[in-house]
């Protein structure tokens, strides 16, 4: 057994296929964990998931790194000695390697910057995370961003350095874990010097563009939604196609969207309070009442229970208890049971209680449902 991988990614991040010798291929629960002598597949690590691709036609399913060692998940085996031909998926490898650069550069520019460093970093194949340990609010966004992407513009040089024990005291780089040897440091020009193991790109123009989606406070700092690259380019495609679609909409131009969107809120809103005071009006002439000492009962077909409450507001004044129905369907009505002093709670037990109902609420107004006929419900009102 090797004492250790040789990680072809950490020198050249641009092997897309490469040979490589079979040294053990041991079973698990019914996949096959491959060691080879080297490799260009980056294992799972530092918040960034293991590369996907294929070792002799055969699905690479993981990617792990135990003791220096790199192994392969397969669902076949692969003969012990033999060499095989190994292929990166170059479209998911290169995407990461975009959007990992980016998030050195915005990290980089926030420690620069405003002197916060990065304690927690995510990335995913559609959304990279990053936390920060201090405040920033929408101006320092906005700049962090503007910064970012002025260095994709400088197309400005990244390589790995690898610093001996004795001279790591001299670098003045980012990291999160306390190492002193076989540190990987990442320099981005005039921008970064981050410990890292995964692979890059070579200058930061292939970033392409760095866009930040969001930001919240978190955990007395802030936690930021970015993507770049391919990512940032399809989002904006897919914002751009949905944009000309509401603009269509609203027959708005590209940069009025939004105070076109504002203006129909406004009429949307004078509209339905226009819409409620009509329904009102309405419900109160729908109205089939039967009035009997103190109290009134009141049939209103399809009424809410906004409604018979608006018209439970209006009966009040001039009976003691005002009982309200509306029918939902056949034999079903909500109910609105409301009195000038006390004794709502009583009385909506026993309707309930008659009627297989449900509902309730405080001793001078409730509402709720029950299963009747109208004609069942009169009989007990009236009784």
């Amino acid at each position: 057994m090797i004492l250790h991988t040789i990680k072809l990614y950490e020198n050249d991040s641009y092997i897309k296929d490469f040979s490589a010798t079979v040294v053990s291929s041991e079973e698990n629960n019914g996949s096959y964990f491959v060691v080879l002598d080297k490799t260009a597949f980056f294992p799972e690590g530092g918040g960034q998931d293991a590369d996907k691709g294929e070792i002799n036609g055969i699905e690479v399913l993981d990617v792990q790194i135990k003791d220096d060692i790199i192994y392969h998940k397969l669902e076949k085996p692969l003969e012990i000695g033999s060499a095989v031909d190994c292929s990166i998926d170059w479209e998911t490898r290169f995407s990461r390697m975009q959007n990992h650069t980016g998030e050195h550069i915005v990290s980089g520019v926030i420690h620069r910057t405003f002197g916060y460093n990065n304690v927690g970093f995510h990335m995913n194949d559609t959304l990279v995370t990053l936390d920060v340990d201090g405040p920033l609010n929408e101006e320092q966004i906005r700049e962090v961003e503007l910064k970012s992407n002025q260095a994709i513009y400088g197309n400005k040089s990244i390589k790995a350095i690898y610093p001996t024990a004795e001279d790591l005291p001299d670098y003045d780089y980012r990291s999160k874990l306390d190492i002193t040897e076989g540190v990987r440091l990442i320099e981005i020009e005039d921008t970064d010097l981050c410990a890292c193991c995964a692979p890059h790109v070579s200058r930061t123009g292939e970033v392409g563009i760095i866009k930040i989606l969001s930001y919240i406070p978190y955990k007395k700092g802030t936690r930021i939604e970015m993507i770049c690259g391919a990512l940032a380019l399809n989002d904006y495609m897919n914002l751009h196609t949905t944009n000309k679609a509401i603009m269509n909409m609203l027959s708005a131009k590209r940069f009025e969207i939004a105070d076109s969107v504002e203006r129909i809120q406004t009429e949307l809103g004078n509209a339905r309070v226009e819409n409620k005071k009509l329904s009102g009006e309405l419900a109160m002439l729908k109205m089939e009442k039967h009035i009997a000492d103190n109290k009134v009962c009141v049939f209103i077909d399809g009424a809410s229970y906004d409604e018979l409450r608006n018209c439970s507001n209006t009966l009040i004044e001039e009976h003691e208890y005002c009982y309200l129905f509306s029918n939902t369907d056949d034999n079903n009505y909500i109910y609105v049971v409301s009195s000038k002093e006390n004794g709502v709670r009583e009385l909506v037990q026993n309707l309930n209680k008659t009627f297989n109902g449900k509902g309730g609420g405080r001793d001078t107004y409730a509402q709720g449902k029950i299963t009747a006929a109208k004609e069942e419900i009169l009989n007990f009102i009236t009784k």
